[in-house]
């Protein structure tokens, strides 16, 4: 389904206050993620802190924390997992901001739940099962050097690997390879993706290979029509309950480099078919029953939305979601894992104007428990209320985006913030609370956010669109989207300003000098304004020259040397008509400070005059005490330029 404003008279209106507090939206989340242990007597967490994302635990009963587990300056953990009730295993990684192309630095952690006899294991694996009959093992795929990934097992106390085997043997050349395997419910390898780039330098001759184990344990080779001239994306989803069926996400079946849909193998009639796809936009994830069992998928085309398998077996299931979600009206609705006795399990709620509440389900005794809000502080009825919309750009171009619009007001003539994201390439705009949005629209801002081509979540082919495009095609998106929302009425065309970070920050930049008269002011915040200068001084690749040639040739083109300078917004500033307030992080080492000081430079020169706000702060403000002194300067900037 598409959702398009269309029904702008039947409004709800809610008294009028006064801005709430800018610390309640600079404030960091107390609680991003949980986990339940396999015996549901312990969660564990994922918190800020800093300029950290920490992980901790806690006893549900008495809600007394345990352990907080540092990870680093600039660090975050990305993923964690109960391996039993006493052991987990984390994963950190670099904060790295919204842009392409920086290094993660993965490590892996093995841990005691109160923080002893934590082990670093420096290795590449994806855990399989935790083996619920093997006493301190767990099954782990692990790529191997030359050939592949492979089956191990691995001991979570020694953290030493036991090679299985197992594993089919490639059918294609000599640069093929096993690239992924999926165990069943009795943690039997029984499907395995293999790929062959026939040309190293070119992947229009690539090819995939299905491989599936019979039921007398030999491996055969499943031809597959790869519509694609490209590689094509995998993404396993799990087994049916009686292990006959094989459900992923690919888009190998989609010759127009379109989104992933959801797809079934059928091991009696040894066929792939394709159960859903939305036209759209790519499915998230898929939703499971309390013994992991496959009876749905999440996507957003606009709101979340969700997709349900037909059949006895998943009815029970289906049912039971929809319970939820009238329970939860106008919210999206995530389960965790559930505990060994699958009695209970995590909630997570959120909506546009909540950034987030967890619970403990008792399905056994059909409680639901609250445990904590993301941010306890914030109260959904004083938040904006964020409304998806779809445009068409001048090219033809469907895209999607959203408006965050003031409360006590009618959309109509407003002022209007145009907040494009980081990245560019991969990221998105989804539907939830958001920060910065919320703190705009508190203040009497309409907010508009547009999912510009390259954006990641709407196929391959919308985010490949954005190749070669940045600051061409791409800004003229963000001009189309802006063009839209005043040609609607919803903005007043001669109060608008411009405001992002990152890629949001350069295109915020790029705007002004590519349209003059359409904004009166812009904030460009951690932006790349001069590309030569940028290639050269970002951290993003570590002395790894190819890997910077093949991100400057997506970002401007084979050409890039030859372009970096007509699309860097600094060398056009004969342009410039609209106010600047230039905001950076001198610790900023993705997009360093330099980028804002040549940008003051080339201001200086024309003798145009601009305002700044430099904290010693990375990319992006990640201290609160930031936040605070920015989210004023930004709102007297906006207030003196385009308020009322």
């Amino acid at each position: 389904m598409k959702y398009i404003l269309i029904t702008l008279l039947t409004l709800t209106f809610v008294a009028h206050s006064k801005p709430l507090p800018l610390e309640d939206f600079a404030t960091k989340s107390k609680f991003k993620t949980f986990q339940i242990s396999p015996d549901g007597k312990h969660v564990a967490y994922t918190y800020e802190d800093d300029n950290q994302v920490k992980m901790g635990t806690m006893n549900i009963e008495t809600k007394k924390g345990i352990h907080s587990f540092e990870v680093g300056e600039s660090r975050q953990v990305s993923t964690f997992r109960w391996l039993n009730n006493e052991r987990l295993f984390f994963q950190t990684e670099n904060i790295t901001g919204w842009l392409d192309g920086a290094e993660k630095d993965p490590e892996g952690y093995f841990v005691d739940i109160d923080g002893k006899k934590r082990k670093y294991l420096k290795s590449t694996f994806r855990i399989l099962s935790n083996l619920k009959d093997i006493e301190d093992e767990i099954l782990v795929a692990k790529p191997s050097l030359n050939d592949g990934i492979k089956l191990h097992k691995l001991d979570i106390n020694t953290l030493k690997f036991n090679y299985l085997g197992g594993e089919p043997k490639t059918v294609g050349g000599m640069n093929s390879s096993i690239v992924g395997i999926s165990v069943d419910h009795n943690d039997e390898p029984r499907i395995a993706f293999e790929y062959e780039p026939n040309d190293l330098k070119n992947y229009d001759d690539d090819l995939i290979y299905i491989h599936v184990k019979t039921p007398k344990g030999e491996w055969q080779n499943l031809k597959v029509n790869n519509q694609r001239k490209d590689r094509p994306n995998f993404a396993d989803l799990g087994f049916s309950k009686d292990n006959m069926k094989f459900y992923f996400l690919s888009n190998y079946d989609s010759p127009d480099k379109g989104t992933m849909g959801l797809m079934e193998y059928d091991f009696k009639t040894k066929a792939i078919k394709l159960i859903y796809r939305n036209s759209d936009t790519d499915i998230i994830g898929g939703l499971y029953d309390p013994e992991n069992i496959l009876y749905g998928v999440r996507y957003e085309a606009g709101y979340p939305d969700y997709f349900y398998l037909e059949g006895e077996t998943t009815q029970k299931e289906v049912d039971f979601h929809k319970s939820l979600r009238n329970s939860f009206p106008n919210s999206a609705i995530v389960t965790g894992r559930y505990t060994d006795d699958l009695a209970k399990t995590t909630l997570t709620v959120y909506s546009d104007k909540n950034p987030g509440d967890f619970y403990i389900f008792n399905r056994a005794k059909g409680q639901v428990n609250f445990l904590t809000s993301s941010m306890p502080h914030i109260k959904p009825e004083q938040m904006a209320r964020v409304e998806p919309f779809t445009m068409t750009a001048r090219d033809g171009l469907q895209m999607y985006g959203q408006m965050t619009i003031p409360n006590d007001t009618k959309l109509e003539n407003l002022p209007m913030v145009v907040f494009p994201h980081g990245g560019p390439y991969g990221p998105r705009d989804n539907w939830g609370w958001d920060r910065r949005a919320q703190m705009l629209a508190n203040n009497g801002y309409l907010v508009l956010q547009i999912n510009f081509r390259g954006s990641g979540g709407y196929g391959s082919n919308f985010e490949e669109a954005g190749y070669g495009h940045w600051g061409t095609v791409m800004q003229d998106d963000i001009t189309d989207a802006t063009l839209w929302a005043i040609n609607k009425g919803f903005a007043a065309k001669d109060r608008v300003c411009i405001h992002g970070v990152s890629y949001g920050g350069y295109a915020s930049m790029q705007a002004v000098v590519k349209e003059p008269d359409l904004y009166k002011c812009s904030i460009p915040d951690a932006g790349t304004y001069e590309l030569t200068y940028h290639m050269k001084s970002t951290d993003m690749f570590k002395g790894n020259n190819k890997r910077r040639e093949w991100f400057f040739k997506r970002m401007l083109g084979e050409n890039y040397e030859e372009v970096s300078h007509d699309r860097s917004p600094v060398h056009h500033l004969e342009n410039l008509k609209a106010k600047l307030l230039i905001v950076h992080g001198k610790e900023d080492v993705r997009v360093t400070i330099g980028n804002a000081e040549i940008l003051e430079d080339k201001l200086k020169e024309k003798g145009i005059n601009y305002e700044t706000l430099y904290k010693k702060d990375g990319h992006g403000f990640q201290k609160v005490s930031h936040r605070i002194e920015l989210y004023k300067k930004m709102l007297k900037f906006l207030n003196k330029h385009i308020g009322k």
